[in-house]
């Protein structure tokens, strides 16, 4: 592996690009995943509430989930959105070159098999809201859950007739742009944890 420099950082990272998404490996090691679940259950550093669509809407049939919105005004999680902004910088100037301003939300999301969670097929950009300034360019998710701790749960990419299904990898990130169709297959057995986030920049012209 090579040894690449953002700005002030450095990071061993393996990236490998698909045409429509990447991904990194190791962005948090087993200590830090640990403490994020635990922030995550943390009323007082999150706002925990079930999966909506939309701002108001919850429509089970399509998305099943328990989310808690990591706080970006307390400084003692900062080291959590410094690391992914670190990695959001490198992968986003080799592969996807997009004009990227800022990080929308970070979001841990659980999924539990004593109600099937899960997320339908969907994308996260918001192309229906036309007064904003800014939309979501780029997502991702970070894989929180030790693999063999839950079934089911699956994140798939439709970018072919035959969705790709993402590696389950402790601790790995997976990004796409988020105009791409995705999903997470219902988790069956266990529960799985991930965070996930959008990057917001000005609209595609």
């Amino acid at each position: 592996m090579t040894k690449l420099e953002v700005k002030t950082y450095s990071y061993y990272l393996n990236v490998v690009p698909n045409e429509n998404w990447a991904y990194t490996e190791n962005i948090f090691n087993d200590e830090e995943i640990k403490k994020i679940i635990e922030i995550s259950k943390n009323k007082d550093l999150c706002l925990i509430k079930k999966g909506t669509i939309g701002i108001k809407n919850n429509f089970k049939e399509i998305r099943n989930s328990d989310v808690s919105f990591i706080r970006s005004d307390i400084s003692s999680l900062h080291w959590i959105f410094e690391k992914i902004t670190q990695h959001i910088n490198f992968v986003n100037e080799k592969y996807f070159k997009f004009n990227l301003n800022n990080i929308e939300l970070l979001q841990v999301t659980k999924y539990d098999s004593k109600y099937k969670g899960k997320y339908g097929k969907h994308v996260d950009t918001h192309y229906l809201n036309n007064s904003v300034s800014e939309i979501r360019k780029l997502s991702f998710t970070i894989q929180l859950s030790d693999e063999k701790s839950y079934e089911g749960g699956d994140l798939l990419i439709h970018t072919e007739e035959i969705p790709t299904k993402i590696n389950r990898k402790k601790g790995m990130c997976t990004f796409f742009p988020s105009y791409t169709l995705h999903e997470v297959t219902p988790v069956v057995k266990g529960e799985r944890y991930s965070l996930v986030g959008w990057v917001l920049g000005p609209k595609f012209k």
